[in-house]
């Protein structure tokens, strides 16, 4: 009767920061429906957050202590659940279309970033490594989404994730504002064989969301820039890989520090990466898996809503400029290692084709 008791109480405790955190994602999603580019390309994740962080400024230490188990709640299971309906955009059909030319690309862009943000981030900048990895992770995969589903497992503080999720907001829309105006150029354009399809595949690599991808490759041909969204695609699903490998790494740290506990395995990625499988499998009807990405949206900025409630507005700004300077070397580094994969690997299979 007592456990019963307790129960009821826990879960009447979560319903206050539960419910703050849905009404602030709920109107980030509405704000997002307005005629506005910068909401139309960041989607309601980034609005979220920072309504979260303007609220969380308002309230006192007793306030914030209420809400607490409403916002774990939401930090934890609710996001883990919006990680796993993400997979749901991806279709194993389209992956197909754009060749074995998209997976190298994405999987040297991916690992080459993670390898640059923890050397630059962690030796020269002298970054906490969950902070590094955070930005690393953002940049390298799919930004907000990848950041959120790679803190619980580097333990990352609140302060870290939204200093992450800044950057890669920030760098994610230089690129898509940038990209246009380079792919433009005739000398770029020579430089690709004038193959939109190769720029397509450039622009999903490298842009940080995948809304941003999107704006990015309105400027192209309908095949090129539905390549683009394919190939951002294939790096979304190498979120699974990625927790998995940083799981494997903090163990192998924590066995060598015996006073870090061993970190749990990522269940969420297996159901994340069995969603495209789900959804090529036609048992969710087109009409209902509408509803689930507009409910994984939700999800996934009720989380972001939680984040920014549970954060001291004042740790972000104590972070300083080393992150932006990360994140700004990562930028670079995406542009750079994204061209020169991209016209290898189109010289290559011009050579192919030429045999």
């Amino acid at each position: 009767m007592n456990i019963s008791n307790d129960e009821n109480s826990a879960n009447i405790k979560r319903w206050p920061g539960f419910l703050i955190a849905s009404i602030l994602a709920l109107f980030a999603v509405l704000l997002c429906t307005l005629p506005v580019a910068f909401l139309t390309v960041t989607g309601p994740l980034m609005p979220a957050m920072l309504l979260g962080l303007l609220l969380s400024s308002c309230f006192n230490t007793s306030i914030r202590a209420q809400l607490q188990p409403g916002l774990g709640l939401a930090r934890n299971q609710v996001l883990r659940l919006g990680i796993v309906l993400y997979g749901l955009r991806i279709s194993l059909a389209d992956l197909q279309q754009v060749g074995v030319a998209a997976l190298v690309t994405d999987l040297a862009i991916v690992i080459g970033t993670l390898a640059v943000a923890a050397w630059v981030g962690i030796r020269c900048l002298r970054l906490d490594a969950r902070t590094a990895l955070l930005v690393g992770a953002g940049s390298a995969v799919c930004g907000a989404a990848a950041i959120l589903a790679t803190a619980p497992v580097l333990r990352a503080r609140n302060s870290d994730i939204s200093v992450a999720i800044a950057t890669v907001v920030l760098f994610g829309s230089t690129a898509m504002l940038l990209y246009p105006s380079l792919y433009a150029l005739p000398e770029v354009q020579q430089l690709f064989g004038h193959s939109q399809l190769a720029i397509g595949r450039l622009v999903g690599a490298t842009v940080h969301e995948v809304a941003q991808v999107a704006a990015a490759a309105q400027s192209l041909d309908a095949t090129a820039a539905h390549a683009a969204v394919i190939t951002k695609m294939i790096r979304v699903m190498l979120l699974a890989p990625l927790l998995f490998g940083l799981t494997y790494w903090l163990n192998r740290k924590a066995g060598r520090q015996t006073r870090e506990s061993p970190v749990s395995l990522p269940w969420f990625a297996v159901f994340f990466l069995l969603m495209p499988l789900l959804k090529d499998s036609a048992w969710i009807p087109v009409l209902w898996l509408d509803y689930l990405l507009k409910l994984d949206v939700l999800l996934l900025a009720i989380a972001m809503a939680a984040l920014g409630l549970d954060t001291e507005i004042g740790a972000v700004f104590r972070a300083g400029k080393r992150p932006l300077l990360l994140a700004a070397i990562l930028f670079v580094f995406l542009l750079m290692a994204g061209v020169g994969t991209t016209v290898f690997l189109e010289n290559a299979l011009n050579i192919n084709s030429s045999n």
